[in-house]
């Protein structure tokens, strides 16, 4: 994809060397652990969302927006950090933890400070806006956080709690970006609410897949161990429409997997899903949600001056849900 004469790939291998700058720029004990944190380089969507929207208005400062793309990637980084050190995590895109390999003490520390050098890059830009608009989505993360462990193996919690919690969780950070690249585009307020909603949508999408994955996917495809989320007591929407199903067998099964998650159990757990039928709903979730983005950007079509650059929002669409159709497929086959 070509994004204002550049390949967005190139665009992104800019973020990356702008994240991997941010990095080595850091005091000399830690930067050790945030070369740490630099190494792996993800799926990168957050910063083609917020490269993509940048362009639809035409108007973007192509340094502002790979600066502020490679701080929101590393605030991400940041809330992973702690996200890994809560859950006790050992392994994160296929590698080791930050806390796993030198502890929680160190793990918090590096953590605190990958938000400090987010901040700090923000003042470059000597926008009240942007910082504004940074600030106010960390507290939405940090909102999301708490919600989620306070509904720790809640099995009364409902779907609109759940959706609730993956807003502030998944969805604010999604949002951002796709606001704070339409901003920088020169959009205005019309052009910046709508580019918010759709990110939106997608990190919601993206989160319910997410779920999804933890479930029904390999550790090799995720990086991370499977069904955590059930050991951690995160409750997620499949199994939210479950325990609405059949509670009583839901929650054995989930204390089944939480005592001792033998490969037997996890596989009772994923057949259960399959026939309260919770894998598929959870699956129509994901969609509903990407449906709605799409409705969302074909108000923007009204609106920007390069329409082509739409199609870079069907792209991401399509990577955050690449894996449904395989997991239709699969409740197909097993029901």
């Amino acid at each position: 994809m070509i994004v204002n004469g550049i390949e967005l790939e190139a665009l992104l291998d800019q973020v990356h060397t702008r994240l991997a700058a941010l990095l080595e720029r850091s005091d000399p004990p830690l930067h050790e652990y945030l070369r740490e944190v630099g190494r792996s380089r993800g799926k990168m969507l957050r910063p083609q969302l917020m490269i993509i929207s940048s362009e639809l208005f035409g108007k973007a400062n192509q340094r502002s927006v790979i600066n502020c793309a490679a701080c929101c990637e590393l605030l991400h980084l940041a809330t992973l950090i702690h996200d890994d050190i809560i859950d006790e995590a050992d392994t994160r895109r296929g590698q080791e933890t930050l806390n796993r390999r030198f502890g929680n003490e160190i793990a918090v520390i590096v953590g605190d400070y990958a938000l400090a050098i987010v901040f700090r890059s923000l003042l470059s830009e000597r926008d009240f806006r942007v910082m504004d608009m940074v600030l106010g989505t960390s507290q939405e993360l940090g909102m999301g956080e708490m919600q989620e462990i306070l509904n720790r193996n809640n099995h009364r919690m409902s779907s609109d709690e759940y959706f609730l919690v993956i807003t502030h969780k998944t969805g604010a950070l999604f949002s951002l970006c796709s606001r704070l690249g339409a901003y920088l585009g020169g959009a205005d307020q019309e052009g910046v609410e709508l580019a918010s909603a759709y990110g939106q949508q997608l990190g919601i999408a993206f989160q319910i897949v997410d779920d999804l994955l933890d479930i029904t996917a390999d550790e090799q495809v995720t990086g991370k161990p499977s069904f955590n989320d059930i050991a951690e007591g995160r409750m997620t929407l499949p199994m939210i429409h479950a325990l609405g199903s059949n509670g009583q067998a839901t929650g054995e099964l989930i204390r089944g997997v939480q005592e001792n998650p033998t490969p037997e159990r996890r596989l009772s757990v994923r057949e259960h899903l399959i026939k309260t039928g919770s894998l598929q709903f959870t699956v129509e979730a994901a969609k509903n949600s990407l449906q709605e983005a799409r409705r969302i950007a074909e108000r923007l079509d009204s609106l920007v001056k390069h329409k082509a650059l739409l199609d870079g929002y069907a792209q991401l669409e399509k990577r955050v849900i690449n894996a449904v159709p395989v997991i239709a497929d699969a409740v197909e086959e097993r029901a």
